[in-house]
């Protein structure tokens, strides 16, 4: 019997680095499941770049194609999905993903409440004709589904689609091209069972089994999903459509897998330091806090994984703390509010803690070290600019950081249905994703979202505005002004009050500098980055000197991320415009506050992280000097002891720069995010700078 060549691609596109540089686990999953499922009848490779799933195509020539579909690369897998058919009009191309409008855990496809599900399922597969199956259950049920009857039609795709009839777990458009046809649901594997089962160990593990070895060079992050599902039904999420039964894999499997990856990476030259959590909810449950004993065994032995990312649990907050404890503090804690206002999470069916329950668990974070944030959604239906404001300022007196995203209306979640736009006014235009575009065989792909840029409670402008004040405050918000921070709130200087102040004095007459000028391009940009349509969005890219802007980072990136990096390279300027802000607007609070104080203060700030050095503004091998100060502000800012007097006396300090630690940096930006400074340093801060950032703070002595 010959053995059917299958090609599995969850292509990312690498034109100006990488967005998800995680081990792609998902294909892997499919792949281990039909290998067991079909022994010794497969010839199966994965890929993950786009170029090299193309010359696999050229050169290999598969007799299966299966891709995944995401928001961020749903184009490139259309690409590949041409390519291929192409090539050989025989292939099976068979996309799976939640960039579809039946969404995520969907039980059936059809129209119903004016949302008209099937027939956008419809449209979707007509505009891209080479798809032959999409997939709208999970990729490991739904591919031994197509591999059986792929097998009975004697490996003839044309044969198999001439029955112009569905398979189950799929869609696929009918030869006369007048309807949609629907396959029955299959349940996920391990869906039968409970939580406790741990049903999906069925499926053999790609990790161990080697099916994943490729990708354990040490660039790619070890990826591990220890359940699958979610049971909540947040109206932004292509997860909340359905409150999904949550299956498991043991940890034991679990254990077996980490073990192997690390024994595989950790000899690796720059190996990545992280691990990921694919898991919508890991700390949860018990399962989750049990795991955490191997891994702990795993860091023992090798140092590895220094960094854990996840998603935090929305409920039994003690579990993730516990983990995180157990496991060095290397777990990553955040809890998303997306809204401080309970009318706007009852709208989006969020359910979050109470508030006195999140400020309790931030308190706990904040005992670890760890910086504390919070991710705000805007425009949320029922959300003004004044309950933003709101929200902001309470997240801010408690000494948490918001983080402003704009809400994206994704076809697979309720907000991106016509029932909840037509219900709630949302206005949407369109954008490129950061980074997530390329040109393969000549002809550019370009990844655009659909997003929410007005409400009936919001309009744009308001939306524009908010969005405004979230970068400035990313900015004031990064860890490297935890110290002015500390100052304010030695001086009862809200910080809220602060950044609002800060706002209006960059946007006013009497500032002209070189932040001011960042400011006002990400305004600028903020609204030039908005088209009304798809095909507008994708015409501007592809003119040339826009394309060439592109792969500058001149246009088309995180504006956000982007423009922060660019502040960091002004963080001087930035210490003087906060001090002349407690000036003109807090002088009240600076009455008992001597002058060697604030003096000393700007001589410190200034010279105090080693941002300079890596992004190559100072470039000295060895970096070393004095400073003299009148008011001992390093040791008055890190005590508890508000009195000023204590401190008011000279003080010289040495501090220099550990060139070792540079270097160290530079390379693993250069490894992990590529060989443009700036970009690397914004995806490095973004990763490692949003806790604790003492590792950049310059080494310093006392002389006298």
């Amino acid at each position: 019997m010959k053995k059917i060549k299958i090609l599995l691609s969850d292509p990312r596109h690498n034109t100006v680095g990488i967005h998800s540089n995680c081990v792609p686990i998902g294909i892997g999953y499919i792949a281990s499941n039909i290998i067991q499922n079909f022994p010794d009848q497969l010839d199966l490779k994965l890929s993950t770049d786009v170029d090299e799933t193309l010359e696999i195509i050229d050169k290999w020539k598969p007799d299966i194609l299966g891709v995944s579909n995401y928001i961020w690369n749903s184009s490139a897998s259309n690409l590949i999905c041409e390519y291929a058919k192409e090539k050989n009009s025989e292939v099976l191309n068979i996309m799976g993903g939640p960039e579809f409008p039946a969404g995520t855990g969907q039980r059936s496809i059809k129209n119903s409440d004016s949302d008209s599900t099937y027939d956008k399922c419809f449209q979707y597969l007509l505009d891209r004709p080479s798809v032959d199956y999409f997939a709208y259950v999970d990729g490991e049920v739904a591919f031994v589904e197509i591999l059986n009857k792929y097998i009975e039609n004697k490996f003839s795709t044309s044969s198999l689609k001439s029955l112009d009839e569905p398979l189950d777990g799929c869609a696929n458009i009918s030869l006369d091209k007048s309807k949609l046809h629907v396959g029955k649901y299959i349940n996920r594997i391990g869906m039968l069972g409970s939580v406790k089962t741990n049903g999906r160990d069925v499926i053999p593990s790609p990790y161990t089994t080697g099916l994943l070895d490729k990708f354990l060079d040490g660039t790619f992050v070890p990826a591990f999903e220890t359940s699958r599902g979610c049971p909540f039904l947040c109206a932004f999420c292509d997860q909340g459509l359905d409150a999904s039964k949550i299956t498991t894999f043991s940890s034991e499997r679990l254990n077996e897998e980490l073990l192997y990856v690390a024994k595989k990476i950790a000899n690796k030259k720059n190996f990545t330091q992280a691990i990921s959590i694919f898991d919508s909810n890991w700390g949860m449950y018990e399962k989750d806090v049990e795991l955490a004993d191997g891994i702990l065994e795993i860091m023992n032995e090798y140092d590895w994984p220094k960094y854990i990312e996840c998603l935090t649990p929305k409920s039994n907050r003690e579990n993730i703390l516990k983990i995180n404890d157990k496991l060095k503090n290397r777990v990553a804690l955040q809890l998303s509010m997306q809204s401080m206002n309970l009318d706007v999470l009852e709208t989006v069916k969020r359910k979050n803690w109470t508030t006195d329950q999140y400020i309790d668990f931030i308190n706990e974070i904040k005992k670890r070290g760890k910086a504390s944030s919070s991710e705000m959604i805007i425009p949320l239906p029922g959300e003004t600019k004044e309950t933003y404001y709101d929200g902001v300022k309470f997240l801010m007196d408690k000494g948490i950081q918001p983080e402003t995203y704009t809400l994206m209306l994704l076809v697979g979640a309720e907000f991106g249905r016509d029932k909840a736009i037509k219900k709630h006014n949302m206005k949407s235009k369109y954008r490129i994703l950061p980074k997530q575009f390329g040109s393969y065989n000549g002809k550019k792909v370009f990844e655009i979202e659909k997003v929410c840029i007005a409400t009936e409670s919001m309009n744009e402008q308001d939306y524009l505005e908010c969005r405004n004040f979230g970068f400035i405050n990313r900015v004031l918000s990064n860890p490297l002004f935890n110290n002015v921070y500390k100052l304010a709130k030695k001086l009862n200087i809200s910080w809220f009050d602060l950044s609002k102040k800060f706002s209006d004095y960059v946007k006013s007459g009497e500032y002209n500098g070189e932040f001011k000028q960042i400011y006002l391009n990400f305004c600028l940009e903020s609204e030039n980055e908005l088209f009304n349509t798809i095909e507008e969005a994708e015409k501007f890219y592809a003119k040339e000197d826009n394309y060439k802007a592109l792969l500058k980072g001149e246009v088309g990136e995180n504006l956000i991320a982007k423009y922060t990096v660019q502040s960091l390279s002004s963080y001087n300027e930035i210490i003087e415009i906060i001090f002349k802000v407690f000036d003109k607007y807090f002088n009240s609070n600076l009455n008992n506050v001597p002058d060697n104080l604030i003096s000393s203060a700007i001589s410190w700030l200034k010279d105090l992280y080693i941002i300079n050095e890596i992004l190559e503004i100072e470039k000295s091998s060895i970096y070393e000097k004095k400073i003299d100060l009148d008011f001992d502000f390093p040791n008055w800012i890190k005590s508890e002891n508000k009195e000023i007097r204590d401190y008011n006396k000279k003080k010289i300090y040495k501090v220099f720069s550990n060139q070792e630690l540079i270097k160290n940096i530079k390379e693993e930006m250069q490894v992990n995010f590529g060989n443009d400074k700036n970009r690397a340093f914004g995806r490095y801060m973004e990763r490692r700078g949003r806790g604790n950032i003492d590792f950049l703070e310059k080494k310093y002595s006392t002389i006298n």
